[in-house]
């Protein structure tokens, strides 16, 4: 019968954890690397913003054109989609049947709006804790709060 998943996240990689059932502890299962996620806006997108004149005014009032999403975000926003597609085939794998997501506040709000309905009603809780370089005996402890390990 499977388990539990829980997917440990931070914008430059993850961590994809099987807890297996109470004092079972969590097995790691998958790490997914993402190093684009440590890059700066100006790393990403080499092109910056052009510049904009009103009609009819001066070189003084120019302002720079922003875009609706910076390229970091951009690039955190399609690692989020990456790993809700993970979660939507392990699920569909059969490999779950209970989810815990663990990320950053605004990377946990990425991911539950990245994933399917289904896999959505899998969540069993979530974490809004950067735990990215915690060791599994300690992820265990803050997930036993949401989940028997």
């Amino acid at each position: 019968m499977p388990g539990a998943w829980v997917l440990v996240a931070h914008e430059s990689g993850a961590r994809l954890f099987e807890a297996r059932g109470p004092g079972k502890g969590l097995q790691l299962v998958r790490e997914v690397f993402h190093p684009e996620g440590r890059a700066r806006n100006r790393d990403i997108d080499a092109d910056r913003p052009g510049r904009a004149f009103p009609r009819g005014g001066s070189a003084d009032n120019r302002s720079a054109m922003s875009r609706e999403e910076g390229a970091h975000e951009r690039v955190v926003s399609d690692f989020a989609r990456e790993l809700a597609n993970l979660m939507r085939e392990g699920r569909v794998g059969g490999r779950y049947q209970r989810l815990v997501l663990v990320a950053p506040p605004r990377l946990l709000g990425l991911l539950r709006s990245s994933l399917d309905p289904t896999t959505a009603q899998c969540v069993v809780g979530s974490l809004d804790k950067d735990l990215a370089f915690a060791d599994a005996s300690e992820l265990a402890e803050h997930v036993g709060a949401v989940l028997a390990v």
